[in-house]
């Protein structure tokens, strides 16, 4: 079983299979989509199942695919955190620096290199009151919005870097914005694909004094300007010019074919424009608010011996922290929970800004092999596609999401909504926020994949629904056969599972809790 780290679900099933751990193609999947549609994922789980290892194998895995081996964190969670300082560490005012934690520091590692996954596991979360230690973290999840790429959106950046450069946006900078608003970036393009851009057409318009026959040639000098001809780096491609887009991207031998750097294959000075190019992105075309960590002026030291603040928050050795950060858009959030006399149980603000996922399934048939293969009558698809490919962009809910479905599977919507009104009886019901996220979460495991959408709905009503119900006989017996039948009569099959076993443990006991 040769594993070709070539970014599919089947090559990290073997990957996972190869290190001595088996999960299912739909654990993997479920994982994989609840990730893209919210980068905040709750594990839950018996002991040994597999909750921390997954997130484990799949960080590195992902590092592996895009040669980054620094994109995990692990954080155990304390029982004394009262407030963000375990977090997000704090200033000390002794000495001018900061007392930088593990997180902070793989925030600011994804800051700099922002077209590669990281990922940060909290290891049983739940040992202390999430509300107290990571409500920053919630509360800028949550500010999160998608801004419009229009011309409001170009003039924005180009504000931005007049103030920085103190000149208008460049062809070279418009160039490399046109590399990053394009889909699929990581390839090489034809040039005339970074023309036809949207920036290219804008930039065109406000700043190309040329005339129309000299456009073409004017984009292709701006990308080889003194590329020696014969002449070729370790890589093949050709050697940099003396622009900042000819430094910027790769160059084939011979066709007129481009491709983006990584940031860590540029010259200090092209990476340091590039990143700021890059955030700037970032921050315009998804708002969101940012975290408070101190006051001062500029970036603090982490260490009193190092070089003082020169422009990159983090230069592969040194880490310099800012009065405030955002979560950078390429960082997944995984906390793993268990529940016992000593944890606390989340609150429906958690839950709601969270998938949870539950690893409780122990399948010796394919682990190793033993007894009989399990029957698939859960009712859960079978036939994923095992080429399909890991995309790690964030895909941020919106109302839009609700009208797709609505439009694409009417009869899925209706059985949300008649979700909706069931809960609403008892005052348990949703809001617009897990609409959006249920719906796109379904769109998004739908790509390419010919499946039945209610298997979709199925694991959402799993994650984003039930996990928020926990209550007296008096309170739920009820609504739990009401939601019961309801998923039984459409085949909702994992969902009506775990809801029969809720309501054995409330019949048991007298109280019932989603996470077992």
């Amino acid at each position: 079983m040769a594993i070709q780290f070539n970014n599919t679900l089947g090559d990290f099933h073997n990957f996972a299979k190869d290190q001595g751990f088996y999960y299912s193609l739909d654990q993997i999947y479920d994982f994989y989509i609840s990730l893209k549609t919210k980068p905040f994922v709750i594990i839950a789980g018996i002991s040994g199942s597999g909750k921390s290892k997954i997130v484990d194998l799949f960080g590195d895995y992902i590092g592996k695919v895009n040669t980054n081996y620094d994109n995990f964190e692990l954080v155990s969670v304390k029982p004394n955190w009262t407030d963000n300082q375990g977090i997000f560490g704090f200033s000390n005012l002794m000495t001018n620096t900061y007392e930088i934690t593990p997180t902070v520091k793989l925030f600011l590692r994804a800051k700099v290199n922002p077209g590669k996954p990281y990922f940060l596991i909290l290891d049983e979360m739940n040992l202390a009151k999430v509300e107290y230690y990571f409500s920053d973290f919630l509360s800028v999840l949550e500010s999160r919005r998608v801004i419009n790429i229009d011309s409001n959106f170009f003039q924005a950046l180009d504000a931005k870097l007049d103030e920085k450069y103190n000149s208008h946006m460049t062809l070279s900078q418009a160039i490399i914005i046109s590399a990053l608003t394009l889909p699929e970036e990581d390839q090489f393009r034809p040039i005339s694909d970074f023309r036809q851009t949207a920036i290219a057409e804008w930039w065109k318009r406000n700043y190309y004094k040329g005339q129309d026959k000299h456009w073409t040639p004017q984009f292709r000098t701006e990308l080889n300007q003194n590329r020696p001809a014969n002449q070729f780096d370790s890589n093949g491609f050709r050697k940099d010019g003396s622009r900042l887009a000819s430094k910027a991207f790769f160059a084939m031998q011979s066709g007129n074919q481009y491709k983006l750097k990584n940031p860590e294959d540029m010259d200090e000075v092209t990476r340091r424009e590039f990143l700021f190019i890059s955030n700037l992105i970032s921050e315009h075309k998804v708002k969101q608010e940012k975290i408070n960590l101190h006051s001062s002026d500029s970036p603090l030291k982490v260490d009193p011996l190092q070089k003082d603040y020169s422009g990159s928050l983090f230069n592969g050795k040194d880490y310099y922290v800012p009065s405030k950060l955002e979560i950078p858009l390429n960082v997944f959030v995984i906390g793993t929970v268990n529940i016992d006399e000593t944890t606390y149980m989340f609150s429906p603000k958690v839950l709601d800004r969270a998938n949870v996922l539950e690893f409780n399934n122990v399948d010796l048939y394919s682990a190793y092999g033993y007894g009989n293969q399990p029957s698939s009558a859960s009712g859960i698809s079978s036939s994923l596609d095992k080429n399909s490919p890991f995309d790690m962009e964030i895909e941020l809910p919106t109302l839009n999401d609700a009208k797709i479905l609505l439009s694409k599977y009417p009869e899925v919507f209706e059985i949300i909504a008649n979700i909706f009104e069931i809960l609403q009886l008892k005052n348990r019901h949703f809001g617009y926020r897990v609409i959006n996220e249920i719906s796109r979460f379904i769109v998004l495991y739908m790509n390419d994949q010919g499946d039945n959408p209610k298997n979709a709905l199925d694991i959402q009503i799993l994650q984003k629904v039930l996990p928020k119900l926990n209550g007296t006989e008096d309170q739920l017996s009820d609504l739990l056969k009401e939601l019961r039948n309801t998923c039984e009569n459409n085949s909702l099959f994992r969902s009506q599972n775990k809801i029969e076993k809720m309501m054995d443990q409330l019949e048991t006991t007298g109280y019932v809790t989603f996470i077992e």
